[in-house]
């Protein structure tokens, strides 16, 4: 039987502090110290991953919100693109003259079905040769279709188009002036 280290008798003549220091002469004393440290490693472990499971968590579903969002943008801005392409072949006599107040129309994309309300915002302005011609600008804004017209809050994308057109009316030129994504 080993005697317990305050019974151990300590040799007066070694001058050596690991063998003359009761406490730091006991071998037994760190028994246990390797459990507290892979119990301390394992909670350090389980912390990191507790928080990586949580990162992922909120970043997925983050990518959702900004999926939704990022779906209703495109189709309201592919809508817009098709409402320009309406508007500039559109019968100058009649529709497309700057006497035509306002027109719409709607188009599906990415499961969403888009309302583009146009509005005529014309000017006149005087060629090089010095003949007055109509500036044309329409200014379109999109939103998710409820049967009725475009309310302020719900305009996903506005945009004010330019369509240079000749003396008899035909579109030459179209200008976007402004994009705007809103919502």
């Amino acid at each position: 039987m080993r005697a317990s280290r305050r019974e151990r008798a300590i040799d007066p003549v070694r001058t050596d502090p690991v063998r003359t220091d009761p406490v730091r002469a006991d071998p037994e004393r760190d028994r246990g110290a390797s459990l507290m440290m892979a119990i301390g490693f394992m909670v350090l472990i389980g912390a990191i991953a507790a928080g990586l499971s949580s990162l992922v968590t909120t970043s997925n579903y983050n990518r959702l919100t900004l999926e939704i969002v990022r779906d209703r943008q495109y189709a309201a801005d592919g809508a817009i693109e098709e409402a320009i392409t309406t508007v500039r072949f559109l019968d100058r006599t009649r529709d497309g003259s700057c006497e035509a107040s306002a027109g719409s129309n709607s188009s599906g994309l990415n499961d969403l079905k888009i309302r583009v309300d146009w509005e005529n915002v014309c000017g006149v302005v005087r060629t090089d040769t010095g003949e007055l011609v109509a500036q044309r600008n329409v200014v379109f804004s999109a939103c998710e279709d409820t049967g009725s017209a475009c309310r302020e809050d719900e305009v996903i994308v506005r945009a004010q188009v330019n369509f240079e057109q000749t003396a008899r009316g035909e579109v030459t030129r179209t200008w976007v002036q402004s994009w705007s994504v809103l919502q």
